[in-house]
C-alpha cells in the first residue's frame, strides 16, 4: 500500500498571504528585502520576519550582494512532490 504524501509543512508556509506573494514575487527574480517590501503595505522588518521563516524551512535562499541581501527561490527545496513553486498561487 502506498502512503500519500502530506505536505502539511509546506501548506503551512504559504498559509499567510504574504508568504504567497513574496513566493510569487520570488518566481521572477532574486529580489533585496526593500524591492519586495515596495510591494507591500507592511515594513521592512515584517517583511524580513516572513524571509527568515521561508529560509528556516529551506523554500527560499538568500546570497549577499555587497550591503544587499537577495532572496530568491531555492531550487533544491526538499519537498518535490507537492509542486510549491509550480502551482499558480492565489492570495
Amino acid at each position: 500500500m502506498m502512503k500519500k504524501k502530506s505536505c502539511s509543512p509546506c501548506f503551512g508556509l504559504i498559509g499567510e498571504g504574504t508568504r504567497i506573494k513574496i513566493i510569487q514575487q520570488l518566481r521572477k527574480n532574486p529580489q533585496n528585502v526593500s524591492e519586495i517590501s515596495a510591494n507591500f503595505s507592511l515594513t521592512q522588518p515584517t517583511i524580513s520576519y516572513h524571509l527568515k521563516l521561508l529560509e528556516k524551512r529551506g523554500a527560499v535562499c538568500s546570497k549577499k550582494r555587497g550591503r544587499e541581501i537577495y532572496y530568491f527561490l531555492n531550487k533544491r527545496y526538499p519537498c518535490k512532490k507537492c509542486s510549491l513553486f509550480e502551482i499558480p498561487l492565489k492570495p
